[in-house]
């Protein structure tokens, strides 16, 4: 089988590493595998693809100027059917399937909570904004729609924008290749006796995953654990017994975005400035989650967050708001990590604690991401492809 793939950017992002695991764990089962996107600004991830994947770039730098280099990329191709990463590309497609220049069927995988994707966010324009509601209502054109959980699929129908006969719910999959990485070098980590346990968010610092809460709950995680640094800031008299078995407490943040420097200068009023590090765009993931005690993620709404499901098949507990959508799918309490009720600061610096305390199961917090197997992930989209 030839499998195109549409998807704008192979930049940081979790619909990206969905593409690669998938592309790879294609190609590996045999297909002929092609990924087009926009332009390559930004990739970082084109590299982890497998040998004889094709990448092919249409030369521009924004979705509304990709009319005519995709019309060109289809009749040059002629593809099958097309794999397109969110609806917002879709729509150009759509467009020229409008016009009759082509009649190629699409299927759509949708990339985030439809319910609040069109919140009018920082330097969203009016225009952009119609082009996001355009494309929400463009998915009943399309020959079949992709949910990445049970809870966006519910959205998709409960707001008419798919009927159920052309919904599919495909979770989103997991690298064996990151995974065995992780472990394997998890499995090498020497505890010293004063050592830092690290909680890490992965994502982008904006205003969607609410990284201020996440630094004020670990303010208060450091204070309530009497954090060895911050009693020495404190003017506690400790001596050296008392503070040799203690932790120090780092919150690292992988990723970038518009509210870095807003939480860069609230860790300063905190006085945690030394305990937060900004390490921007990563390659290495599996040196970040070998390095991570729990993945934290305090985001006021999601897709299917990738991050938990990476750190759950790597045996790294999970602490995670209940925000709509996708952690409830995700975390089983005191099994692989804790929901907590989205805003409440305190319950989540309560649970960071609990999480990093706790004697883990190793292989009970792995067994919760089978669903999330990438070979399982591959066949059912492959199923699904054969009816086009």
């Amino acid at each position: 089988m030839t499998i195109h793939i549409f998807i704008a950017h192979m930049g940081i992002g979790g619909a990206e590493r969905v593409c690669v695991n998938l592309a790879n764990e294609w190609a590996a089962k045999g297909h002929e595998v092609h990924i087009v996107t926009l332009n390559l600004d930004d990739d970082i991830n084109t590299q982890n693809l497998s040998e004889g994947i094709s990448v092919h770039t249409l030369g521009v730098s924004r979705l509304r100027y990709s009319f005519i280099p995709m019309y060109r990329y289809i009749r040059r191709y002629r593809p099958r059917f097309m794999f397109v990463f969110g609806n917002e590309m879709a729509v150009i497609i759509q467009k020229l399937r409008s016009l009759h220049l082509v009649n190629t069927p699409l299927i759509v995988r949708v990339l985030n909570n439809v319910n609040i994707s069109l919140a009018k966010e920082d330097g969203v324009s009016p225009v952009v904004e119609e082009y996001l509601k355009r494309a929400q209502k463009n998915l009943g054109a399309m020959e079949h729609v992709v949910a990445q959980c049970e809870a966006m699929g519910d959205q998709l129908k409960n707001k008419g924008l798919v009927s159920p006969e052309h919904l599919s719910v495909i979770y989103n999959p997991v690298s064996r290749d990151l995974c065995e990485k992780v472990r394997a070098l998890r499995a090498d980590t020497t505890a010293d006796t004063i050592r830092k346990r690290e909680i890490t968010f992965i994502g982008r610092i904006d205003p969607q995953k609410n990284p201020l809460d996440l630094l004020t709950a670990f303010h208060k995680l450091c204070m309530m654990r009497g954090d060895r640094s911050m009693a020495a800031a404190s003017g506690s008299s400790a001596g050296e017994d008392e503070t040799k078995d203690q932790v120090d407490l780092i919150l690292r943040f992988v990723g970038d975005g518009v509210l870095r420097e807003a939480v860069a200068d609230k860790a300063a009023k905190l006085g945690i400035s030394d305990r937060v590090i900004f390490d921007g765009i990563r390659r290495d993931m599996e040196k970040v989650y070998a390095a991570a005690d729990v993945v934290a993620l305090s985001s006021d709404y999601e897709g299917m967050p990738n991050c938990l499901i990476e750190a759950i098949g790597c045996g790294i507990p999970v602490v995670s708001y209940d925000c709509p959508i996708g952690p409830a799918e995700i975390v089983k309490d005191d099994i692989n990590g804790y929901l907590v009720s989205m805003g409440d600061t305190d319950a989540l610096a309560d649970a960071l604690s609990k999480a990093l305390d706790k004697d883990w199961d190793t292989d009970a917090v792995i067994a919760t991401c089978d669903k999330f197997d990438v070979g399982n992930i591959a066949d059912r989209y492959l199923d699904l492809f054969k009816d086009y």
